[in-house]
């Protein structure tokens, strides 16, 4: 059984064409159902987790983020967010690579690696990509890797980084500022009992890729 239905994509197509709080509060039953149809799969989906590695264990309803925008410093005013999100932490903060969810029509996904990582920890990984390359190369070209997730992405620098020569084996993997993976997935695929099974596969998948980030960070 599906646990997404087209009725929670009708409301977050509603929500982004109709952005604004009298139109939100008079469909505010709406936005309940939806919200506890997304809590409902977010559940699932941590039991399904649960049942491959140890996570801390949270209240399901702490991991369904505020639909509520943070507009103090952004141009883009429209006071709602027009999907369903989650942040499902793996371990310490800083230290465990989590993994991120979002359902929104057109543009659902998961993900997860290295985001926004400190100074000290992008060091520590460019440490460990320099020694170890040949490692995080097996890792990204293995094929279940390359099945569920293509290649790493995130933001590169367009000259090697400070302390790294241009021909060292490793450039451009020591170029990267953030390095994660992600996966989309098709509205018909969000909307089938499906979704699960193909989020908990490629979590799988991304698991031997977190873990060499966990051990540069010290983990």
């Amino acid at each position: 059984m599906a646990l997404i239905s087209k009725d929670t994509f009708h409301f977050l197509n509603q929500i982004k064409t109709n952005n604004n709080k009298p139109w939100f509060e008079k469909n505010r039953a709406l936005y309940e159902k939806a919200r506890a149809e997304y809590l409902g799969f977010v559940t699932r989906l941590v039991e399904g987790i649960g049942r491959i590695e140890g996570i801390p264990e949270k209240e399901p309803s702490k991991y369904v983020q505020r639909i509520y925008r943070d507009i103090r410093f952004s141009k883009d005013k429209t006071p709602y967010k027009s999907f369903f999100s989650s942040i499902i932490e793996r371990g310490p903060e800083n230290r465990k690579c989590p993994l991120y969810i979002q359902i929104q029509p057109g543009r659902s996904m998961m993900g997860g690696g290295i985001w926004d990582p400190s100074p000290e920890t992008l060091k520590k990984i460019r440490q460990e990509i320099d020694y170890d390359g040949i490692g995080l190369k097996k890792i990204i070209n293995s094929k279940e890797f390359l099945k569920h997730f293509g290649k790493i992405s995130g933001a590169r620098l367009s000259r090697p980084p400070k302390g790294y020569e241009a021909d060292n084996p490793n450039i451009e993997l020591l170029k990267f500022k953030q390095l994660f993976v992600q996966r989309m997935f098709e509205d018909e695929m969000v909307l089938s009992k499906d979704l699960i099974p193909e989020i908990l596969k490629s979590y799988k998948a991304a698991l031997p890729f977190f873990t060499y980030f966990e051990i540069a960070m010290g983990e």
